[in-house]
């Protein structure tokens, strides 16, 4: 099991970083004062034994940490225990800033001056971020661009990849809650008023054959495709787990289902995994 301890600055970002490591596969644990972390690595190498990484965050909270975590990584680092220190910083102003605007007090504030007590916890604890494998500044970093930065701490876990998922929907029966963008295709024609199409749907060839005859039906699928092309790209860079794009038409039976199909036919190549759902035919 690789053991992961989590420490730094207070109001610099310790919980996403746990957070983001849980969501990688870790177990995580927090708040944790140094004389725990080793009892606490053979009881869950006991309970867990398949676990790969576990994440500890400790609590950084006592003038006194540094002295009382430096021995522990002493003998954490001598053995054969494999053993990561991330360390969370950020710059001073913007934990000034973060403090002031929760407004929580800071374990050494002495009469309310956060700079201050900012800059004496990161005197207290520059033994530990010397020893550090890794120190994350989260200053000027979105949700998104931490969690891209954490994943990198996992010894040897494959970074998950965003999966696409094209929705077709009816609007009369309310919009998808999940969705990350959604198109309206109520505006093309619609194979519900003709007599012999009404009982299929946009999975039936001869729907599509129908709309296809549409100029405007043909280039709401070649935009939407474009689209997706363009964007595919900034989405991953998210590190999110899905992206949906939902396509909408009144009833959600033809059009929004068609394009979905057709969509899905195109991307599939160049997008692996693409997930293809139609939500009013389920």
């Amino acid at each position: 099991m690789d053991l992961i301890l989590v420490t730094g600055l207070s109001g610099a970002g310790r919980r996403s970083v746990l957070s983001a490591l849980e969501d990688s596969g870790a177990a995580t644990l927090d708040s944790v004062p140094p004389e725990l972390v080793e009892p606490l690595l053979g009881l869950q190498s006991q309970l867990t034994p398949t676990t790969a990484s576990l994440a500890v965050g400790l609590d950084n909270r006592q003038a006194d940490f540094a002295t009382r975590l430096l021995p522990v990584l002493d003998r954490l680092q001598g053995s054969s225990q494999p053993c990561k220190v991330v360390f969370v910083e950020a710059q001073p102003q913007v934990l000034v800033r973060r403090y002031s605007e929760t407004r929580r007090p800071h374990f050494l504030a002495q009469g309310g001056n956060l700079l201050k007590a900012v800059e004496l916890e990161q005197k207290l604890l520059e033994p530990i971020r010397r020893r550090a494998d890794a120190v994350l500044d989260t200053s000027g970093l979105t949700l998104a661009q931490l969690k891209q930065r954490v994943e990198n701490l996992l010894p040897g876990k494959p970074h998950p990849e965003t999966v696409l998922r094209i929705l077709s929907f009816g609007f009369k029966h309310g919009l998808p809650q999940d969705a990350d963008m959604v198109l309206d295709a109520r505006c093309l024609p619609n194979p519900y008023y003709e007599t012999d199409l009404r009982p299929h749907t946009g999975r039936d060839a001869a729907v599509r054959e129908w709309l296809l005859r549409s100029d405007d039906f043909q280039t709401f699928l070649a935009m939407a495709s474009v689209w997706i092309r363009w964007n595919w790209p900034l989405v991953k860079e998210e590190a999110k787990a899905y992206h949906t794009v939902a396509i909408g038409c009144t009833g959600g039976q033809h059009r929004s289902v068609a394009l979905v199909e057709l969509l899905a036919e195109e991307l599939k190549a160049d997008i692996p995994g693409l997930v293809v759902q139609h939500r009013e035919l389920a």
